[in-house]
């Protein structure tokens, strides 16, 4: 077999956020079997590669924007492996203008049907679990907010995420 490396550009959350929405992974994870991952909302990908010049123009850009809020609609699931259960999360202006900024850096196709959410399950589930599971889960906060953009190489054959890089959203 071999291994198909891939890159994709990953929202990442300040402590506080992490803390919150790993309470809740924990529970959804506690009654469905997944693969350990960071908690994430997924920007951009896949690159099959990327150069230094992408990364100083993405550090440079990244300088300029502030952290953003991501509006949370709520729980969702689907039938596929990586969006088996999660935090269905608005495609607002200020998310869209995020991705727009980064695709003029390095091209991809912002029109492909891109669906914001954060993962808190991978796998394949019975629905009606999913559907009981709902149910038995605190209600999502409306607002939460990215304060770092990190760069990952991803391993889809043997499930392996490695963050190569991260970059603080300050201004």
């Amino acid at each position: 077999m071999i291994n198909k490396k891939t890159y994709y550009l990953w929202g990442l959350f300040p402590p506080k956020e992490i803390e919150y929405l790993k309470f809740i992974r924990d529970k959804v994870q506690s009654k469905l079997i997944s693969p350990c991952f960071d908690l994430h909302i997924t920007l951009t990908g896949p690159y099959l590669n990327f150069d230094k010049t992408f990364i100083f123009k993405l550090k440079t850009l990244l300088e300029s924007n502030s952290p953003i809020n991501l509006h949370a609609d709520g729980y969702s699931f689907k039938q596929e492996m990586f969006k088996s259960f999660y935090i269905s999360i608005r495609n607002s202006p200020n998310l869209k203008e995020l991705r727009k900024n980064i695709s003029k850096l390095n091209k991809f196709d912002l029109d492909i049907n891109y669906s914001p959410h954060i993962s808190l399950c991978y796998g394949n589930h019975q629905i009606r679990e999913k559907r009981e599971l709902i149910s038995n889960l605190p209600r999502v906060n409306k607002l939460i907010r990215v304060s770092k953009i990190a760069l990952v190489e991803i391993n889809e054959d043997i499930n392996k995420w490695q963050i190569q890089e991260s970059f603080d959203l300050i201004n």
